[in-house]
């Protein structure tokens, strides 16, 4: 057995022993992350038959979960309306600085997300003419060469991105 075949079977022993101590010392179940219960109310309706009232056999109580109600949606107020120039962009290298998957604000990128100057993060804005009641959050920023006459809409392909193309549109500013 040579020295290097020693030295190297040693430090294989040595990570190992250290990740097993690890492992006892720190389990990784206590770092997981519980994802908490939906709330469910219960209703307990209680099922006495008259002659049989006191006999075992009949479950006392019957449990019914009842779904909790569903927040109204929010009101939102139109502060602005202007007309931008409005393009689609993806999380491709060449459309994007550094991390494609990472907006200027540090949010990942989903659907829903406006890359816009002019605008502090977190303004909300629809597009009623393209899309509805749908709301939209500024969370990304763009050349600065643009100024705040344009917007960019994250999209999740390149497909659909280049289907949008540029339009120009008319975007309410909410409060």
């Amino acid at each position: 057995m040579s020295r290097t075949y020693r030295r190297h079977s040693r430090r294989i022993l040595l990570v190992s022993l250290f990740a097993f101590a690890w492992q006892l010392a720190l389990p990784h179940h206590a770092f997981a992350q519980v994802a908490p219960e939906p709330r469910v109310r219960t209703q307990v309706m209680f099922i006495l038959p008259v002659d049989q009232a006191l006999s075992p056999t009949i479950p006392l109580a019957e449990v019914k979960p009842v779904p909790a109600p569903i927040p109204p949606a929010p009101v939102f107020r139109v502060a602005k309306v202007r007309t931008l120039v409005m393009t689609a962009y993806s999380s491709t290298r060449d459309q994007t600085d550094g991390d494609p998957f990472t907006t200027a604000s540090g949010q990942k990128v989903r659907d829903g997300i406006i890359a816009m100057n002019g605008v502090p993060f977190g303004t909300k804005i629809r597009i009623p003419e393209k899309f509805g009641d749908k709301v939209f959050v500024v969370q990304d920023r763009m050349s600065s060469r643009y100024g705040s006459t344009r917007a960019d809409i994250w999209m999740k392909t390149r497909a659909d991105a280049v289907q949008w193309g540029v339009r120009r549109v008319k975007v309410e500013i909410l409060q």
